[in-house]
Formats: C-alpha cells, sequence, structure tokens
C-alpha cells in the first residue's frame, strides 16, 4: 500500500532512510540521490502528493511515485544493479531513464 508523502517529517523520514540504504548497499547511487530528490521535491505538480511504498522492515520502502508535468512517474532502486529507475505510470512501465552517479542533473530534469 501507498502511504502519501505530505509532511516535512515524513519527508525526511524517507529520504533519511533512502540516503541511509544507499550509502550501505548502493554505491551506485549514493552521490547522486541527493540532487534526484531535490529535483523530485522541486519539479512534482502543486496539490499532488509524493507517495511512497513500504515492505515489512520499513514502511517508507524504495519506490517513489510522483506527478510531473502530469505525468505519473515510479521511481525504484533495482537491487540487481544497484541503479534508479525511472519509469511511467506504474513501477514496471515504460523505462525512462536509469540513474547511477555518473547521471547528470541535466539527464534527469530532461525527463521531466
Amino acid at each position: 500500500m501507498a502511504l502519501k508523502v505530505n509532511s516535512v517529517d515524513l519527508l525526511q523520514k524517507y529520504f533519511s532512510g533512502v540516503v541511509r540504504r544507499a550509502d550501505h548497499h548502493a554505491p551506485l547511487v549514493a552521490d547522486i540521490v541527493y540532487s534526484l530528490l531535490g529535483i523530485i521535491i522541486l519539479k512534482k505538480d502543486v496539490g499532488t502528493d509524493i507517495e511512497v511504498r513500504g515492505n515489512h522492515e520499513d514502511e517508507t520502502g524504495n519506490i517513489l511515485w510522483v506527478i510531473i508535468k502530469g505525468t505519473r512517474y515510479a521511481l525504484r532502486y533495482e537491487h540487481k544493479t544497484g541503479e534508479i529507475e525511472i519509469r511511467k505510470d506504474t513501477y514496471n512501465g515504460a523505462l525512462t531513464l536509469t540513474i547511477k552517479n555518473s547521471t547528470t542533473v541535466s539527464d534527469i530534469l530532461s525527463v521531466f
């Protein structure tokens, strides 16, 4: 079940978890995740919520949905590759971009 991230405290909890997991388990995205999170916050459509899906260990989980310019995107950490995928509409939707530390901010902004 998706959890709406509609307060600064919950947003901080989610992003702290993402950064903590990246630092320990995802070195390929540990640096770019800060830029990505800032872009998500600044680009999301006004009046929409960021949503995250949890798991049994952490209710905020590793999948995030955001609506930018009327399009719903799913961002998920892919354990097999150690990268973050941006997909349209659903977490299994069309792959828009694969993100790792070498991905530039311009690359990410070009999607949104």
